[in-house]
């Protein structure tokens, strides 16, 4: 039996009756309860009340007066009730949760657990998240080679966005990068000839000329054409977009700014606890919202609980 906090005084007021009887122990109501299919007898440390079980189950379907009851404004109370959900009623209440409830349990998860949840969120919702504090600059910095030249083998990225980059590269960094890779012919040329000069490549050699780029100049045309065309953040797995978040920021941080995601995205996270902490979490639930959701669901599970089964 539960030890809920009933209100005694509100149910005895609804039924008429003007004083509380006090003269049955909880073991003689549960066996009283037993032998009377019609009434049903609620005791609690502050009385006890006997009702007619029907009129008290169409009671409960009352999201008000249940609230009043079963004094559901109390933290403590919504954690009892709670408490007696399987997994699979438990998860009901997440969707009653907004992000800001939601986001208090994955103070519970390890920076590890963190970065694991991220890279498993769609990448739209990851990509707007890293845009909140950082950049593709600070995504480079913890690039490895490979991965940028992954990203210039891409079948998206487009040859007029890479030069619109060039074209908006300082002529001192285009002459270096055409000179390292075409040599000193190159060093009196313009930047108009540069572009016209890879405009021209054939295929094969416009894809060398880019990755024989050095890893610095790499870096600087990834950030370019994302600024250019932030589709190409997609061109990206999430295992890379995440690094400077896990890097760079405090876990409070990082929970902070996963707050902003919508609770579609947060209640897969929090499904991910175990149940009891899933339970502490739940029980952030508007009382309003917990009577509603009881009154619908779970009408006899309350009679149940009453009846201290």
């Amino acid at each position: 039996m539960i030890d809920l906090t009933i209100d005694l005084a509100y149910l005895a007021r609804y039924y008429g009756i003007s004083s509380l009887r006090q003269y049955i122990s909880p073991a003689q109501a549960s066996a009283q309860n037993k032998e009377n299919s019609d009434e049903l007898t609620i005791v609690t440390e502050d009385g006890m009340i006997t009702v007619n079980k029907d009129l008290l189950l169409k009671l409960l379907q009352d999201p008000e007066k249940l609230a009043k009851i079963m004094k559901l404004e109390s933290p403590e109370n919504r954690y009892l009730i709670i408490q007696q959900f399987n997994e699979e009623d438990l998860v009901k209440v997440l969707p009653y949760l907004n992000s800001e409830q939601l986001s208090f349990g994955l103070q519970y998860f390890t920076v590890d657990g963190l970065e694991e949840l991220l890279n498993n969120l769609p990448a739209e919702q990851l990509i707007f998240l890293l845009l909140q504090h950082f950049t593709m600059e600070d995504v480079t910095r913890f690039m490895q080679e490979n991965e940028m030249s992954e990203f210039f083998e891409s079948t998206h990225l487009a040859k007029k966005d890479v030069l619109e980059y060039f074209e908006g590269l300082e002529y001192e960094k285009f002459q270096k990068l055409m000179m390292n890779q075409f040599g000193p012919d190159f060093k009196d040329k313009s930047a108009k000839e540069y572009l016209e000069y890879i405009e021209n490549m054939e295929d094969r050699e416009y894809k060398r000329f880019l990755q024989n780029m050095q890893t610095p100049e790499k870096a600087e045309a990834i950030t370019g054409l994302c600024e250019i065309n932030p589709d190409y953040y997609y061109e990206f797995d999430n295992s890379i977009l995440v690094r400077p978040m896990i890097n760079l920021m405090e876990k409070e941080d990082i929970i902070k700014t996963m707050k902003t995601l919508d609770p579609e995205f947060l209640i897969p996270m929090i499904e991910e606890l175990p149940k009891d902490l899933i339970q502490v979490v739940a029980t952030q639930v508007d009382h309003n919202d917990f009577a509603e959701m009881l009154s619908s669901e779970f009408p006899e599970m309350l009679m149940q609980m009453l009846q201290g089964k």
